[in-house]
């Protein structure tokens, strides 16, 4: 799937929510009350992804093993909460479980996934584009078949997208983002002293699509 898949789906769902802009006030006017205390529990999915895989080979110098691991496959999902604490301005909180396959699905990466960040709305109505911004913590890769793991690393993502109103307590929204991480050495799993003299790295563009509770 190609990117401009993503923005398929952006497009109808501006083309609908143009319309709704016309009779479902701000989301302050129908919840009347200040846009800060405003909640939103999300269940969301992977529906798109376009993540580069690498092996770095870390024993020869130089690497003569390194190769781009070809993905078939990615699936995510998991939770998010999200707060609005000013005008516009949103602090989100997620956790995601997510799986890498590869071309042949011969090595299957299991991972989990946390992850803080930040939203800047633009505008009120029923659809609003926005701007995200966030710190994400991954608890370790898990090599199924190699029986190899990594420790866990820190990385970010950033990304935009539109949230479109349903009513009063339910919203829908896709969204891209890029997700980078470090490359990050591994090991045999259970023994931490035995590295596996590879170091991998799993970053690319992923499309979420998510459903809201709004509280």
């Amino acid at each position: 799937m190609r990117i401009r898949s993503v923005f398929g789906l952006l497009v109808p769902l501006c083309l609908l929510g143009s319309v709704s802009c016309n009779f479902i006030p701000p989301y302050s006017d129908i919840k009347k009350q200040e846009v800060s205390g405003f909640h939103t529990l999300k269940f969301r999915g992977a529906a798109y992804s376009d993540m580069d895989a690498l092996a770095t080979d870390t024993v020869n110098n130089p690497p003569v093993n390194s190769s781009d691991l070809e993905l078939d496959s990615f699936s995510s999902f998991g939770f998010e909460l999200e707060r609005l604490i000013g005008n516009q301005i949103s602090a989100t909180a997620s956790l995601d479980q997510r799986q890498y396959h590869q071309i042949n699905d011969v090595d299957l990466v299991k991972a989990t996934q946390m992850a803080i960040g930040m939203r800047k709305y633009f505008g009120s109505r029923a659809v609003t584009a926005f701007l995200t911004g966030q710190l994400m913590y991954n608890f370790g890769l898990e090599f199924q078949t190699e029986s190899l793991e990594s420790d866990g690393f820190l990385g970010y993502g950033a990304g935009g997208g539109v949230n479109w109103a349903l009513s009063e307590d339910f919203s829908i929204e896709a969204y891209i983002m890029y997700e980078g991480m470090p490359r990050t050495p591994s090991h045999i799993r259970g023994d931490d002293a035995v590295d596996s003299g590879f170091e991998h790295q799993l970053s690319g563009i992923v499309g979420y699509v998510a459903i809201g509770f709004h509280f």
